[in-house]
């Protein structure tokens, strides 16, 4: 018998190029060697790349793995610039977009001529620590039962608290020193301190009525970053 190869009209690979069947001679048969024997040996090569082709489509894109929904983010932004604190996407603020926040407020102080990346992250790490400490003591004066505040959703809440503060930066950068850019920060630092204490108060229910108790420290945290912008 003679040896060659044959394609089938009726079957295809996965990869889109043709069978090869294979077939031996007399003296390569069955176990009386003279049969004839046929085999089937696929393109080299795709069996691989079918795998590694569905794998990478199957995976999600990286910012969801990284949990940073972009959307969200915007839409969070666009409830706290227009003081829109009723708003429900306000109810679970992510860390994503606050530390994006974080790292546009260092890059504004950087076009300023400051590097504070490292003062920002730390202040905001230990402020946030501090906060919530003094915030569940309040609360816990105020009612016996309350929702606890935890650590993440506080420092949740001093990220997206900064959005003012950015305003403040660009508004320093844009124009010159002085009396204005002075008031610019108070305003922007009362703005962040106000947004903050009702964010916590729409968390933990037991701040609602001791809101200005919680302004304080709400203001000291970010007219700290409001004199490293000024200053």
């Amino acid at each position: 018998m003679e040896f060659g190869m044959k394609q089938s009209p009726s079957f295809g690979s996965a990869a889109g190029q043709p069978m090869e069947w294979y077939s031996a001679g007399p003296n390569s048969g069955g176990y009386g060697g003279g049969g004839s024997a046929a085999f089937y040996a696929p393109p080299p090569g795709a069996g691989a790349s079918a795998a590694y082709s569905s794998g990478f489509e199957d995976e999600p894109p990286l910012l969801e793995e990284l949990g940073i929904d972009i959307p969200s983010i915007l839409q969070k932004t666009k409830a706290i610039l227009l003081h829109q604190m009723r708003a429900p996407c306000l109810d679970d603020l992510d860390f994503g977009g606050a530390l994006i926040f974080l790292l546009l407020l260092g890059g504004l102080h950087l076009l300023l001529g400051k590097m504070h990346f490292g003062v920002l992250l730390g202040w905001s790490a230990v402020q946030s620590g501090v906060l919530w400490f003094v915030v569940n003591q309040i609360a816990s004066n105020e009612a016996s039962e309350h929702r606890a505040l935890d650590l993440y959703s506080c420092c949740c809440i001093v990220g997206y608290g900064l959005l003012p503060l950015i305003l403040l930066s660009l508004g320093v950068l844009l124009m010159p020193r002085g009396p204005v850019s002075v008031v610019l920060a108070v305003l922007a630092a009362a703005w962040s301190a106000l947004t903050a204490a009702k964010v916590l108060a729409r968390i933990s229910h037991a701040l609602a009525e001791v809101r200005s108790l919680v302004l304080v420290p709400c203001f000291l945290l970010y007219g700290s970053f409001a004199l490293l912008t000024v200053y």
